[in-house]
């Protein structure tokens, strides 16, 4: 007798800077999960796996997703300076 296979599509939820995201794809990119979180534009950021402290420097690269993920968003960006003088 043959095993029937789910095809449902599985919800997984990951965190994104302690924000809750949500997924039925088990790869997204680097791009895709910092704008999915309102990370933009994405060139501005890095994204850091918390388990294994691992850095995605390559926003086309395929994140594999597990239920429960936790992820940081660090700002990369440049930083605006004012150039008036103080009083």
């Amino acid at each position: 007798m043959e095993s029937l296979v789910d095809n449902r599509e599985q919800t997984i939820t990951y965190f994104v800077n302690g924000e809750s995201q949500t997924t039925h794809h088990r790869k997204l990119t680097v791009r895709s999960i910092l704008d999915s979180a309102g990370f933009t534009p994405p060139e501005d950021y890095r994204l850091v796996r918390v388990a294994g402290n691992h850095t995605y420097t390559n926003l086309d690269e395929e994140v594999p997703l597990h239920e429960g993920e936790k992820f940081t968003a660090l700002f990369q960006g440049p930083t605006p300076t004012s150039h008036g003088s103080g009083a």
